[in-house]
C-alpha cells in the first residue's frame, strides 16, 4: 500500500475511533435520534477529507478542508437562524448565536447530572467536540505521521466514565482501540529526513500479517482482559477525580455524584415543595437498589409496570386501607427524574396516561420528556400504616416461605466483602433478638450508636465498602444504609437500598426539601406487609426515627429548624431562596426536528460526488500535468524508498538505485529519463521537451518495477 493509499485507508479509521469515543459518555447522558445526525456529519466530513486527499498530496490541506465543512454541516444543524429556520450560511450574527447555544449547553450541565436528557444544545456541544477530536486525530496520525501518539488524544472521551467509575461499553472501547491500533499498524514511518518530509511522504505501510496480529491482540485485551480488570480486584483502590462543584447539580438523585454533593456544597437548592395534611413527612421515595458489588449500587431492574390507578403498594391491599387518608399535595422544581417522589406508606394517585407503577420496585414512573421537572399532584397515603404490632405479627410468615415473594437478589452478597466478619458483627448486635423486627431495630440503633460519625467528606473507596466504614466508622446516609442493608442480608433478611428526600423544613403554611435532604435509607422486608423503612443515619442528619422503629420513649430532636449544621464535616448552605426555581424548559433532542441536517447532507453528497468524478477523472488521465507532478508522483509511489526531500534529483535518483533490490535496466531508463526532464525544466533556458504521457509512463514503469523487486526480495527471504 502507498503512502497515498494508506492515507486514505487511515481516514475513515480515525473517524471509526473518534465516533465510538461517543458512547464513553453512555452513563453520563440518555442516548437516543441526536446520535444520527452526529453520525451523518462524521461520515460527511470523513467523505471529504478522503476526497480532498484524493487531490492533493499536501497533508494537512485535507483536515483543513474538512474542518470547514464540518463546521458548516454543524452550522446549518445545530445553529438555527433568527427567525428559527436553517442557517445556510454564516453571516454577523452567527457568533453570538453559536455564543448563546454554548451558554445554553454549559447552563444546563450545570443544572441536571448523569444520565442528562440530551437537549438540542447539548447535542451541537458533543457534535462539535466529537468533530474537533476527529479532526485532531487526523491531523496527528494521518497528516503529521504521528499515529501511535494520537492514541492519547482518542482516550479523551473516555476519561470522564473511567474517573466518575461509570459503566463503558466495553466492544465500543475495544473498538476504539483495535482502529487506532490499525492505523499505528498501517502507518510505519520511515526516520529518515526531517519531520515535514516524512509527513509530506506520509507513512509505508506495515506487512499485513503485523497488522491483522496488532488488531486481532487489541480485540483480545479488550474484550478480555480490560473487563477483567476494570471493577476487578484493587480497581477501588485507583485515584478517581473530584470533580468541582460547578459541574454537579442537585436536580436529580445520584450515588457516585449528587447524593454527597447535595449534602453540601448545593444543600440549599429547593427541589420540591408541599402542604400535608398530617404534618412533616417522614421521607419522600424515589427509587430503590437491589445489587451491590462491594463498591456501588446498581438500581433495579425495572419489572412490569401497570397504571398508577388504586392503592399503590407492593403487598395486596383492599382500597379500605385508604379509608381515611392523610392527603399530602407536592410541587416540583428543578428535579429531572424519571421517579415521582411518594411517601414510603400506602398510597394513591391522580394520574394520567404517562404514569405507571412498578411493584416490585415501589417506584412510580413518568414518560415527559421533562422528567418530573415542574409536576404538581395531590397524594393520598395511610398514615400510620407500619406499626411494632404488625411488624412483629409478620414474623410467623416468614417460616411458612413468605420471603419467597421477593426476587433472591435482595438477599445476594458479593465475595469481594468480608462475609463472615460482617455476619459474626451482626448476629453479635441481634443476639437474643425475637424475631425479625427486633433484629432490625438492634442493628439500627448499633449503627446510630456513639460508636459512628456522621461525615460527608468521606469518599467511597476499596472493594469492600461495607468493612471500611465498619472498620472507620464515618461516613453519610449512603455508608450507613449500605452497611444495614448488608448486615441484615448476612441474617437473612431481605433488605435493600431506597433513595430519596428527608421530609424538609417548614417554610409558612409549606414544606421545603432541598438539596441538604438527598437521604438513603435501607429497607428490609416483613411477609404480608412490605418493605420497611429504618433509619441507621444519625439524627444529625435525619432527625427522630421512625414512629414504629422508636425502641424506647423520648423527646426527640427537633428537624425542622433551618439552620447552618454545626458540625465541621459538613460544609454551611448558602442562603436558600424563599421560593422554588422556575424550571428549566427541557426539550428531548427527539422530540426538536432535526429535518436541517437531512436537508444540509443534499450538497454535501452532491459536492462529494462531483469531487468523485472529477478523482475518478484524473486518475484515469494521471497525475502528472508538469515534470515537478512527475517528481512528486513518483516520491509518493515510492514511499521512503525516495529518500529525503532535501536531495536533488541527482542525489534522489543514486538513494532510489541504492535502496532495495536493482530496478532493472528498463525502469533505471526511465528514472534517468525523468531526472533529466526534471532538471532541464528547473534549470534549462527552453525547459524540457518531455511530454506528460512520456513522463507518466516513466513514473509508472519506475514504480512498478521497485514493487516488483520488493515482493521478489521478500519472496527470496521468505524462501
Amino acid at each position: 500500500m502507498s503512502a497515498a493509499r494508506w492515507r486514505l485507508a487511515a481516514t475513515p479509521l480515525v473517524a471509526v475511533a473518534a465516533g465510538l469515543g461517543v458512547t464513553g459518555l453512555s452513563g453520563l447522558v440518555i442516548f437516543g435520534s441526536w446520535l444520527v445526525p452526529l453520525a451523518a456529519i462524521m461520515i460527511a466530513t470523513a467523505t471529504v477529507i478522503v476526497l480532498t486527499r484524493l487531490a492533493t498530496a499536501r497533508p494537512f490541506i485535507p483536515t483543513l478542508v474538512g474542518g470547514i465543512a464540518a463546521a458548516w454541516l454543524v452550522m446549518i444543524t445545530y445553529v438555527p437562524a433568527d427567525d428559527g429556520g436553517i442557517r445556510w450560511l454564516p453571516g454577523p450574527g452567527t457568533p453570538a448565536a453559536v455564543a448563546a447555544i454554548a451558554r445554553d449547553a454549559v447552563a444546563y450541565a450545570e443544572a441536571t447530572v448523569a444520565p442528562a436528557t440530551v437537549t438540542p444544545e447539548l447535542a451541537g456541544a458533543i457534535a462539535a467536540g466529537a468533530l474537533a477530536l476527529m479532526l485532531t486525530v487526523d491531523a496527528v496520525a494521518v497528516g503529521a505521521g504521528l499515529a501511535a501518539t494520537s492514541g492519547f488524544l482518542l482516550l479523551i472521551p473516555w476519561l470522564p466514565a473511567l474517573t466518575l467509575e461509570r459503566k463503558v461499553p466495553t466492544l465500543a472501547l475495544a473498538g476504539t482501540i483495535a482502529a487506532w491500533l490499525a492505523v499505528v499498524a498501517l502507518s510505519r514511518r520511515s526516520e529518515r529526513g526531517a519531520w515535514r518530509a516524512r509527513a509530506r511522504e506520509g507513512a509505508a505501510p506495515a506487512p499485513a500479517g503485523i497488522a491483522a496480529l496488532a488488531i486481532t491482540l487489541t480485540l483480545v485485551v479488550g474484550l478480555g482482559a480490560a473487563p477483567l480488570a476494570i471493577g476487578g480486584p484493587g480497581w477501588g483502590q485507583m485515584p478517581r477525580i473530584a470533580l468541582p462543584a460547578s459541574l454537579g447539580g442537585s436536580s436529580r438523585l445520584d450515588l457516585e455524584i449528587d447524593l454527597r454533593d447535595s449534602l453540601t456544597t448545593r444543600s440549599s437548592e429547593p427541589v420540591l415543595a408541599y402542604t400535608a395534611s398530617d404534618g412533616r413527612l417522614d421521607v419522600l421515595r424515589a427509587y430503590s437498589f437491589g445489587t451491590f458489588d462491594g463498591t456501588h449500587w446498581d438500581r433495579d431492574p425495572e419489572g412490569d409496570t401497570v397504571a398508577a390507578n388504586g392503592v399503590l403498594w407492593p403487598e395486596d391491599l383492599a382500597a379500605a386501607s385508604l379509608s381515611d387518608p392523610g392527603t399530602v399535595q407536592i410541587s416540583i422544581g428543578n428535579l429531572s427524574e424519571t421517579r415521582v417522589p411518594v411517601p414510603s406508606a400506602p398510597r394513591s394517585l391522580a394520574a394520567g396516561v404517562e404514569w405507571r407503577y412498578d411493584a416490585s420496585t415501589d417506584e412510580v414512573l413518568v414518560d415527559r420528556a421533562e422528567g418530573t421537572r415542574g409536576l404538581s399532584y395531590t397524594v393520598r397515603l395511610a398514615t400510620g400504616y407500619t406499626t411494632e404490632e404488625q411488624l412483629r405479627a409478620a414474623d410467623a410468615l416468614i417460616d411458612a416461605g413468605g420471603d419467597d415473594a421477593v426476587p433472591a437478589r435482595y438477599l445476594e452478597l458479593n465475595e469481594r466483602m468480608d462475609i463472615d466478619a460482617i455476619r459474626t458483627l451482626a448476629e453479635a448486635q441481634t443476639d437474643g433478638a425475637a424475631d425479625r423486627f427486633e433484629m432490625a431495630l438492634r442493628l439500627q440503633e448499633y449503627l446510630r450508636g456513639p460508636r459512628f460519625v456522621y461525615d460527608t467528606e468521606v469518599a467511597p473507596n476499596g472493594d469492600d465498602a461495607v468493612s471500611t466504614f465498619l472498620e472507620d466508622r464515618r461516613g453519610y446516609c449512603v455508608q450507613f444504609a449500605t452497611t444495614m442493608v448488608v448486615m441484615a442480608r448476612t441474617l437473612g433478611i431481605p433488605a435493600r437500598m431506597a433513595v430519596g428526600f428527608l421530609g424538609g423544613v417548614q417554610d409558612g403554611e409549606r414544606y421545603v426539601v432541598r438539596g441538604r435532604d438527598a437521604h438513603a435509607w435501607p429497607e428490609l422486608y416483613f411477609p404480608g406487609h412490605g418493605w420497611v423503612r429504618f433509619e441507621p443515619t444519625p439524627a444529625v442528619q435525619t432527625g427522630a426515627r421512625p414512629v414504629y422503629a422508636t425502641p424506647e420513649v423520648s423527646a426527640p430532636q427537633n428537624p425542622l429548624v433551618d439552620e447552618p449544621n454545626p458540625r465541621s464535616t459538613v460544609l454551611p448552605p448558602q442562603q436558600a431562596p424563599t421560593s422554588d426555581p422556575a424550571p428549566a424548559p427541557v426539550v428531548a433532542a427527539g422530540e426538536s426536528g432535526w429535518s436541517p441536517w437531512l436537508l444540509a447532507l443534499v450538497p454535501v453528497l452532491l459536492l462529494s460526488a462531483a469531487g468523485a468524478a472529477w478523482a475518478l477523472r484524473r486518475s484515469r488521465r494521471g497525475s502528472v500535468q508538469d515534470p515537478e507532478s512527475a517528481w512528486a508522483s513518483l516520491r509518493r509511489g515510492l514511499g521512503t524508498r525516495a529518500g529525503d526531500e532535501t536531495l536533488t534529483p541527482a542525489e534522489a535518483e543514486q538513494w532510489i538505485v541504492s535502496e532495495g533490490p536493482e530496478l532493472g535496466d528498463e525502469a533505471r531508463t526511465a528514472l534517468v529519463s525523468l531526472r533529466t526532464a526534471v532538471e532541464d525544466h528547473r534549470y534549462a533556458p527552453r525547459g524540457t521537451d518531455a511530454t506528460v504521457e512520456e513522463m507518466s509512463a516513466w513514473v509508472a514503469t519506475v514504480v512498478d518495477a521497485a514493487k516488483e523487486s520488493d515482493r521478489a526480495s521478500r519472496a527470496r527471504v521468505t524462501a
